[in-house]
């Protein structure tokens, strides 16, 4: 043990901050790592220009400060070793086993979800990518597929979006691979272009935030890998995260986990498929995915709200805002999910319980009949909006958005997720004044207050999140500008 780390561990503070940061992070991987563990602390004190672990606790209990460290700090003990392909024997179970029986049985709605859980810098989404492009294409021509990346190391996600790895990260990867999929860029290569269409990064903390969550898009998953992350955890945080990726799952979804994963007792609620060199969970198939996608929407503008034909993009940052129409609907607080055993046929609880096992029909109906009976409830066009884009209807569910900001400009979550939306369509401008909207909405919130119809996100995460997307979005824009100007 460094000198600096036994320094560390004879603090009399740090036994409880040991504590705090296991008990906040469920990272019980540090129990008995004591070295490791301050070697890591170190850094973030030396970073923050401080000595000792009492300083240090007083930032993590900070109202203000807290949630943004205690991530930073998280980030800091993870471990980021990744590269492409890894584990070879798991990639040949997904193309000979998982992946045809997906599409096998979601032939009819022609759509595929899939959550890389823990992503790093994002090798595991993007060989997926690669697999289904190269392996795949012809069986999933014309799909809908959205690989979504998660991760608590916000540095990680970073570098995730960039697509730019080094040679160490390719490691696994045929010269053939290599140069049909990746252009080399100096000292390293960039994956193309077509093998990141349908990748997307977001921040997300198994141990802490909420899933499955509609708000979130963590819901209603074809197949879910989460492969040497919940070895950091101990027992009760791992069994909790099992439990929740399997209600994440449609009903004959998969599950794939890494080799040093806990004892299969775990997974007994899943289906136990052997492959050469692999072990995988399949969720029983109790619920089934919609046969297919339902019909079009009617012009729903006419019907539920008087919104003229062209809605104008949303301004930016033109608060307060002078002109609200007479009535203006609060951020949306549903009750817990109802279970599927106890769902009434329209209110907001069966809306999320029907969307978080991926029941989109019959989620957009019920939302429907709530709007014929109330067409003014901004939260309920919000929900709306969110499963209108997971059934394949993007200009429905733009629509809905703006509707949102029509009945309660201050409506923050929808400022948030057209902001998503505009960025996900290539429409980086409007998608910057959106999440510059949500920064000035959220300038007069308490960061630790648990923001309302969340999930269970802060305002410090939303505003943490939301800069993210600038940073993003902003690279995309600026260099435009300039050449315009």
């Amino acid at each position: 043990m460094t000198a600096e780390s036994s320094s560390l561990v004879a603090d009399p503070h740090y036994g409880p901050l040991k504590e705090h940061l296991i008990r906040s992070t469920g990272l019980a991987y540090y129990t008995d790592k004591d070295e490791d563990l301050a070697g890591r602390i170190g850094r973030r004190l030396a970073a923050l220009g401080m000595r000792d672990c009492a300083s240090y606790l007083d930032i993590l209990h900070d109202p203000e400060k807290g949630e943004g460290e205690l991530a930073a700090l998280a980030a800091e003990l993870t471990i980021g070793e990744t590269y492409f392909f890894r584990h070879s024997e798991q990639f040949d179970a997904l193309r000979q086993i998982v992946l045809p029986d997906i599409l096998e049985r979601n032939r009819a709605s022609r759509r595929l979800r899939i959550w890389s859980a823990g992503c790093a810098t994002g090798a595991e989404p993007y060989s997926v990518a690669v697999l289904l492009r190269r392996d795949l294409v012809d069986q999933i021509a014309g799909w809908e597929v959205t690989i979504l990346g998660t991760d608590v190391n916000r540095s990680f996600l970073a570098r995730a979006r960039e697509g730019r790895f080094e040679e160490w990260a390719l490691r696994a990867t045929s010269e053939d691979l290599r140069h049909c999929c990746f252009e080399r860029q100096g000292n390293s290569w960039a994956l193309r272009p077509e093998y990141r269409e349908w990748v997307s990064f977001q921040y997300h903390n198994l141990a802490k935030h909420p899933f499955p969550s509609l708000v979130h898009n963590l819901a209603a998953f074809d197949l879910i890998l989460c492969r040497n992350v919940m070895i950091y955890f101990g027992p009760a945080v791992i069994a909790s995260i099992v439990e929740r990726f399997e209600e994440c799952l449609v009903g004959g979804g998969w599950l794939v986990v890494g080799h040093a994963e806990p004892n299969t007792e775990v997974f007994r609620q899943f289906l136990t498929v052997n492959a050469p060199g692999a072990t995988l969970y399949q969720k029983a198939a109790g619920y089934q995915k919609a046969a297919a996608v339902p019909a079009p929407l009617p012009n729903v503008a006419s019907t539920w709200l008087p919104i003229p034909p062209a809605v104008p993009p949303t301004p930016a940052i033109e608060l307060p805002y002078a002109a609200l129409p007479a009535r203006q609907a609060p951020e949306p607080k549903p009750s817990p999910r109802a279970s599927p055993d106890d769902l009434r046929p329209d209110d907001l609880p069966t809306v999320l319980a029907l969307a978080d096992r991926g029941d989109w029909a019959a989620a957009s109906a019920c939302c429907r009949r709530l709007l014929e009976a109330d067409g003014l409830d901004p939260a309920v066009h919000f929900y709306h909006a969110l499963i209108l884009e997971q059934l394949g209807f993007p200009g429905e569910a733009e629509l809905s958005l703006r509707r949102v900001l029509y009945l309660d400009r201050g409506f923050v979550l929808a400022h948030y997720h057209l902001g998503l939306f505009l960025q996900k369509n290539r429409n980086a401008a409007q998608a910057v004044r959106s999440f510059e909207n949500v920064l000035e909405l959220l300038c007069r919130e308490d960061d630790g207050a648990v923001f309302p119809g969340s999930d269970g996100m802060t305002v410090a995460d939303l505003k943490e999140l939301t800069r993210m997307h600038l940073e993003v979005l902003r690279g995309e824009v600026l260099p435009r500008e300039r050449a315009d100007g």
